[in-house]
């Protein structure tokens, strides 16, 4: 049975820079740095602003990794509370707290979770933004014009074995030397996706693999994402990402997305207990990175292992930091929530057997 999400693995299908590259979906601001990954463009950033930093206000609701360089260089982290209600994502957004820093967020490319109109009240109050463009990367919309700095984890979107990407919209970044990515953790990222591919291909011809075949490529998908909680300040993209970014097709990639998610949307009976995150899609301006949804807290495992009985991995974003106050309903997005694979590995039959695979686990119910 052919194996639906997990780690992204090498694979050309759709590289055609001639529609649509990559350079294009970024074409603003004047300096640009790819680099190792999302946390690095964050602490390059960090490093570029002249003015002391004593104070970050971020999303309550977000991945752990997008803390690490603030933790790092000991800056005071205050949040803003995101919370789910039958629209969707709203941030509750407290303008008079004495911050240097405003890190606005959107989530999962859903052009409606943007925060344009907070980032351009922040600016007007001469605050510094960053705005991490990860998950609207490839969305019409993909920045607000108001923000001072972009960070991008490039590595969620393409099968490359590593890419961040840091923008500074007026003037240029201090001139910091980059080094290069250690060549064995790079070695063991592209083994790793070598294998999956092999993997994948093997179980579309029906090829038998024994667990230790599958458990190995995991294991370095593993050592490499713990690689970057160790080192990740001050390092470029690695050759390889960088040229497999230079030929990916983003109109083919953006279309399939759309076209998974916008199927998803279309046919999926929500219930009691499963419902979608993001309630009012656009396909026309959204490119979706995964389609959430949320299923009651004391569901969510039960769906995952039916989901994974069927060869069908699909991740929870994300699990609960270490923050110490937590608004009861940004508890509750981290418990329920659930992410629907739609990327441009699949196709319409891939989709379908998702939406299939939770309807029967519905009508279980």
């Amino acid at each position: 049975m052919k194996e639906i999400g997990s780690e992204l693995w090498s694979d050309e299908s759709l590289n055609d820079k001639n529609n649509g590259s990559f350079q294009d979906q970024i074409n603003f601001g004047d300096d640009k740095k790819l680099l190792f990954s999302g946390r690095t463009a964050i602490d390059y950033v960090l490093e570029d602003i002249s003015k002391p930093i004593i104070k970050v206000y971020m999303p309550s609701y977000c991945c752990a990794s997008m803390l690490q360089p603030f933790i790092d260089r000991k800056i005071e982290i205050e949040y803003y509370d995101v919370i789910s209600d039958r629209e969707g994502l709203k941030y509750k957004i407290n303008y008079d707290t004495d911050i240097d820093v405003f890190f606005a967020n959107s989530y999962f490319g859903y052009e409606i979770t943007a925060m344009d109109s907070i980032i351009t009240e922040f600016k007007s109050r001469n605050i510094i933004v960053i705005e991490d463009i990860t998950h609207r990367l490839l969305s019409k919309n993909n920045f607000c014009e108001k923000a001072d700095y972009f960070v991008a984890s490039l590595r969620k979107w393409f099968p490359i074995p590593s890419g961040g990407l840091a923008i500074k919209l007026e003037g240029y970044f201090k001139d910091i030397k980059l080094l290069s990515p250690s060549a064995k953790i790079v070695d063991n990222k592209i083994a790793a996706m070598s294998k999956k591919a092999e993997y994948i291909r093997g179980l579309e011809l029906n090829k038998h693999f024994s667990i230790h075949e599958k458990t190995n490529f995991l294991s370095l998908f593993s050592e490499f994402n713990k690689s970057l909680q160790l080192d990740y300040k001050n390092i470029k993209i690695d050759d390889v990402s960088a040229d497999i970014l230079s030929k990916v097709d983003i109109f083919n990639i953006q279309k399939r997305r759309r076209e998974n998610s916008k199927y998803i949307h279309d046919t999926l009976n929500t219930s009691t207990i499963i419902n979608f995150l993001i309630t009012e899609p656009d396909f026309n301006r959204d490119c979706p990175l995964f389609v959430p949804i949320m299923v009651r807290a004391d569901k969510r495992e039960e769906v995952q292992q039916h989901f994974i009985t069927n060869n069908i991995f699909c991740p929870v974003h994300w699990p609960i930091p270490n923050i110490n106050s937590l608004d009861n309903i940004t508890v509750k997005i981290y418990n329920e929530e659930l992410s629907l694979i739609c990327d441009q590995r699949y196709d319409h039959d891939d989709v379908k057997r998702t939406v299939n695979t939770l309807g029967e686990f519905i009508d279980t119910l």
